[in-house]
């Protein structure tokens, strides 16, 4: 596809084009180079198509506008805009990685810390655009950026609107309709809780690898969200723990009152899935009864239909045609057959007619052949000659069409071996065996010996043929058979030099082969072929393969890394995950490694476990405060004395009050203190250095 931008290209006399990385609905997107600022961004142009077109103009400049003033780490960032010759671009922050839809489809379902994880990440990115009053209306996987660090940015504002604008958000076919609202999807309007929808939906997406409503046009899809409820997560994935299943039907509700109201709401609950997975912490609040009733009605599936035809309907086929071209050989597995191009639809229906002609005539072709329909000369043996050199042809001019060489063995002489020892010695050559029985002989005879066998001692025989082998009970004339027999030692778990001398010493000829073994030690037998027990001729080739100890990986680095990611990253190497355990921390994000148990750079043996510590976040600090009011005088009328308060809880115990010269006018005696705790606790009053009482407190955590 030839792109509106080429190589080479300068924009704006500072923007120099490097090469196409991606398309969107509406737009292709390029990496380019800023030589006034000398770094690497993304450029975003206007499809040729689209140029002419005030609507999509409109659409393409609201992204500039919407997203300008936000600066966070998980947007992808605007740096500038500019119309030239025609070109109508945007310059933005360069987020290398692949999509969240390429990442599902490449890694399938993603754990529930990295679900949780990313979803925090969209979360945030969400409501730093909701505090600016920007609404996305387009939140899907496809819109999603996963960078190679780890961080996820969120991107593609193109149908964006101001909340606080004059026109009425209208959302007639915004979005993708598998992550539509209900409220979307009706035509109605659109707030932040739409946005919160759709993330409920992808989170959905990422928890199950799937979405919860998918059909065979973009109505029915529509009309799914608004009647229908949505198949819990945990009826597929019963591993996904229970409150961030709430979490995603909260986030999923019809009615935008139950949904969380906003992003910040959201991601104090995804918070709590780290430290409580089946936490019931998740509220739903009831419906208002004067709320709308939804009517579902023939209008209404109209006006549904109407809401996703049009331009619209051209800008999602053109979403479509993108996300086949971004992700190449991964298209999308789905169709909307309501929103196919008729031209697309000829061509397919041409294509179709002529492969099916095609079809039709090698057939005909096929069956006149047989029934001898084409033949013109009365001499069968000439017509059939050329017929056969005319069909062979292609064979013999392609090596490739050639049947690989077949490879054979010796057969072996299994005269007199148990059916048992004769079938392991089939095997060991790459045989089957066929066992017949002679008559007054069957399968539950245990004294059975082979009489006869299909091939003789060292003919040719083609590996994986079936030999029939001929059982029989064992009589005098064939003890001379049987005393060339020996019985092979079982030597796994000897060592090399004690297995072959044993071998040797039992009359049979030894072969060796060498593998890595995470169980066995270096130098040791791991395997032996046939296995120990199996009676052979003697002077047969028994392969025993030797242990070359572990293999040897490198301890990649995990630091900054989920759990998910950190675990493949230690497969992909031949490790394995050891113990998990968490940490505060104020620098690493929540659920992402703050360390590992093995340096990176480490050789190691393969299969070693590898610890991690993954962050809680940044850790709140509390102090813990109390008080105790002391109304009863304890001195005599004009006397006076010591007063001591000392505050006990369990073991822990501090002084909080103490003076020297107290009298009855000091009280009543009201101290505020600080404890070891949050929770009970006692107070005990000495006075003249004699316990006087005791006072039951309690104390309250405070966040500094």
């Amino acid at each position: 596809m030839k792109t509106l931008l080429q190589k080479g290209t300068i924009l704006a006399g500072r923007y120099e084009i490097l090469e196409h990385i991606g398309s969107g609905g509406m737009a292709d997107v390029y990496k380019a180079r800023c030589h006034k600022l000398n770094r690497y961004e993304a450029i975003k142009g206007l499809r040729r198509e689209y140029c002419d077109n005030e609507s999509f103009v409109r659409k393409f400049t609201v992204e500039a506008q919407s997203t300008a003033g936000l600066i966070h780490p998980n947007i992808v960032n605007i740096y500038d805009a500019g119309n030239e010759e025609g070109i109508h671009y945007i310059v933005m922050e360069l987020a290398e990685g692949m999509t969240l839809k390429r990442y599902i489809r490449r890694y399938g379902r993603l754990s529930a810390r990295e679900t949780v994880d990313f979803a925090i990440q969209i979360a945030s990115g969400l409501q730093a655009a909701h505090e600016h009053h920007i609404i996305h209306r387009d939140i899907k996987p496809q819109n999603i950026l996963v960078s190679d660090s780890g961080t996820i940015k969120v991107t593609d504002f193109g149908i964006a609107r101001a909340a606080t604008g004059d026109d009425t958000i209208s959302s007639s076919a915004m979005g993708s309709v598998r992550y539509l609202s209900p409220e979307q999807a009706r035509g109605g309007y659109a707030d932040e809780r739409s946005d919160i929808y759709s993330l409920g939906i992808t989170i959905y997406e990422m928890a199950t690898g799937k979405v919860p409503f998918d059909g065979e046009n973009t109505v029915a899809i529509a009309l799914m969200h608004l009647r229908d409820e949505i198949t819990p997560p945990r009826c597929y994935f019963p591993d996904i723990p229970s409150s961030l299943e709430k979490i995603i039907l909260k986030c999923t509700m019809k009615q935008p009152e139950q949904r969380y109201q906003s992003a910040a709401e959201l991601i104090l609950d995804l918070q709590k899935v780290f430290l409580s997975p089946d936490g019931n912490y998740v509220y739903v609040d009831p419906l208002v009864d004067d709320s709308p009733t939804i009517q579902r009605n023939t209008e209404d599936i109209e006006k549904i239909r109407k809401s996703l035809t049009g331009t619209e309907r051209k800008r999602d086929v053109e979403e479509k045609k993108s996300q086949v071209e971004e992700e190449g050989e991964e298209e999308e597995d789905y169709k909307d057959d309501a929103s196919m191009n008729p031209k697309l639809e000829k061509l397919i229906l041409v294509i179709t007619i002529a492969f099916g002609v095609l079809v039709a005539c090698i057939v005909f072709y096929l069956v006149g052949n047989s029934l001898h329909l084409f033949r013109t000369s009365s001499n069968k043996g000439t017509t059939q000659a050329a017929v056969e050199t005319t069909t062979e042809a292609p064979k013999e001019a392609t090596t490739e069409s050639k049947p690989e060489e077949t490879k054979y063995t010796k057969m072996p002489n299994l005269i007199g071996l148990t059916k048992n020892a004769a079938e392991d010695e089939m095997k060991a050559l790459g045989l089957k065996a066929d066992f017949a029985y002679e008559d007054g002989s069957s399968s539950a005879d245990s004294d059975l010996i082979v009489k006869k066998q299909q091939y003789n001692k060292d003919d040719a025989v083609a590996i994986d043929s079936t030999v029939k082998i001929t059982l029989g009970k064992k009589d005098s004339a064939d003890a001379t058979t049987t005393a060339e027999k020996v019985e092979v030692p079982a030597m796994v778990n000897y060592t090399e030099k004690k297995a072959e001398k044993e071998l040797t010493k039992a009359g049979l000829k030894v072969k060796k082969a060498y593998a890595t073994s995470d169980t066995v030690k270096e130098g040791y037998v791991i395997k032996q072929s046939p296995k120990g027990g199996t009676i052979v001729n003697k002077g047969f080739a028994v392969t025993i393969t030797i242990s070359k100890g572990v293999g040897k990986t490198t301890v990649p680095s995990l630091i900054g890394v989920s759990q998910s990611v950190a675990e493949r990253e230690l497969n992909q190497v031949g490790l394995k995950l050891g113990t998990v355990s968490y940490d505060y921390s104020g620098e690493v994000g929540v659920g992402d490694v703050i360390s590992q148990g093995i340096e990176s750079g480490t050789s190691v043996d393969k299969g070693t476990k590898v610890s991690v510590v993954l962050s809680l976040g940044e850790q709140e600090s509390y102090r813990y405060e109390g008080s105790v009011n002391i109304e009863e005088q304890p001195f005599d009328e004009g006397a006076s004395g010591s007063v001591k308060l000392v505050l006990k809880q369990d073991s822990w115990e501090s002084t909080i009050y103490s003076k020297s010269s107290v009298s009855n006018d000091d009280f009543p005696l009201n101290i505020t203190f600080e404890g070891d705790r949050e929770g009970g606790g006692t107070v005990i009053m000495y006075v003249n250095g004699k316990q006087y009482n005791t006072y039951s407190v309690n104390l309250s955590a405070i966040s500094d």
